[in-house]
């Protein structure tokens, strides 16, 4: 009787050594993440275990890939950080623009300042409170890279723009001859289709058949375009861009393009040509009753002076001013500098984009803390789970007892 009592205690001892084992095995492993590169084989060899990774900035692709497989592979992954990884976005695109350069878009948490650089060294910073800022960049030395704290974003230029022609369209006048100047001045390739008198025309440049092989985008001036608005339409819905400036977006068959109707005309807000705000010089109609889709982009006085919309796979910029060659002729010393410019970007905001892809040496990390929460999930609680052995109470109170009993068999061995 002895003997089964201690056999019983014994294989019951030796139990929960073997849960208890099997639990510190199953206990989570602490890897911090400056280290993990490193421990990242290691851990593959003894595949199985849990692991909790301490990021003090996102991983690199290669170390996220990794961290996932070993999850499909049976490991536990969780991941944290001591303080909270900051959400860096950043982004690069070519500018429509014979000038060249490219536009950099950066999105960052409030309250946080990031630090915009690349292969050559620091470019400029995006101060705190400004969650998204766009920057124009002349070049840069790939990859660019915007840094918050201990956290980088890194974007390459994945293609480049080839322009195609503009076309300026509308009555020959000072406007039509200095938006046409202004936008060649710039290195833009125009065309210009001008009306003179009823059946009359006069052209300059190559006026060819509108589409989107030949031309980038389409500026309307009044409203004398309105014979061409079946093209001009078919034009937008191919992804080719247009502008409507002045009473054009009058015009019936262009009113659908339009961001919205044209109300009436605004004077001047001010008699010269300030350089911090030039156009509060120039009077407009005002866009009015915008559409859904519509988006303000110049505002005067809380009515809108410029909006834009997009049509199909086509972009449309409705301008309220039609006299911008005032602005030319009578501005300050940078006035004509300023009015191509302004020109210019407009065309830029809604010319067709055909890319060329470029190849590209250097891995991009655009979005280093979307991408880790994209692969591994959200970030776990940092406090590590104490490992369970799942041994029931009464086990403890079984051992207990066989041990009682053994003893106290052996005790009352031979008493009457």
């Amino acid at each position: 009787m002895e003997l089964s009592w201690r056999a019983l205690a014994l294989l019951l001892l030796v139990a929960v050594i073997g849960f208890t084992l099997r639990g510190r095995d199953a206990g989570e492993e602490r890897v911090a993440g400056a280290s993990l590169a490193g421990e990242l084989p290691r851990l593959t060899r003894e595949a199985g275990g849990a692991v909790h990774v301490d990021f003090e900035a996102a991983p690199p692709a290669e170390s996220r890939a990794w961290l996932a497989a070993l999850r499909h592979a049976g490991s536990g992954v969780r991941w944290s950080s001591a303080a909270a990884l900051p959400p860096l976005a950043l982004e690069v695109s070519p500018r429509m623009d014979p000038a060249g350069g490219v536009r950099a878009g950066v999105a960052s948490a409030p309250r946080v300042s990031v630090l915009l650089g690349d292969g050559a060294g620091v470019l400029d910073t995006v101060p705190a409170g400004a969650r998204v800022a766009t920057l124009r960049l002349p070049a840069f030395v790939a990859p660019l890279t915007a840094r918050s704290g201990a956290q980088d974003a890194r974007a390459l230029l994945l293609d480049s723009l080839l322009p195609r022609r503009v076309l300026v369209i509308g009555s020959a006048g000072w406007e039509g001859k200095f938006v046409l100047a202004a936008l060649e001045e710039r290195g833009w390739k125009a065309s210009a289709r001008f009306h003179v008198a009823p059946g009359i025309d006069v052209t300059q440049g190559a006026v060819l058949g509108l589409d989107t092989a030949r031309y980038a985008a389409v500026i309307v001036l009044d409203s004398s375009a309105a014979g061409s608005a079946a093209s001009v339409a078919e034009f937008v819905r191919q992804g080719g861009g247009l502008i409507l400036a002045g009473s054009s977006a009058r015009v019936a068959r262009f009113a659908p393009l339009a961001p919205g109707g044209v109300g009436a005309r605004v004077r001047p807000a001010s008699l010269a040509f300030a350089d911090s705000a030039p156009r509060r010089a120039l009077g407009f109609a005002a866009v009015t009753r915008l559409k859904s889709d519509a988006i303000p982009l110049e505002s005067r006085d809380g009515l809108v002076a410029v909006a834009a919309r997009r049509a199909g796979t086509g972009r449309v910029v409705q301008v309220g001013y039609d006299e911008t060659w005032r602005w030319r002729l009578a501005g300050a010393t940078n006035s004509v500098e300023a009015h191509r410019a302004w020109w210019s970007d407009l065309v830029a905001g809604v010319a067709y984009r055909p890319a060329v892809p470029l190849t590209a040496e250097h891995d991009a990390e655009a979005a280093p803390l979307a991408a880790l929460i994209s692969t591994l999930g959200p970030a776990a609680d940092r406090e590590v789970p104490a490992p369970s052995s799942g041994l029931p109470w009464w086990i403890f109170a079984v051992i207990v007892a066989s041990l009682l009993a053994e003893w106290a068999s052996r005790r009352l061995r031979g008493a009457p």
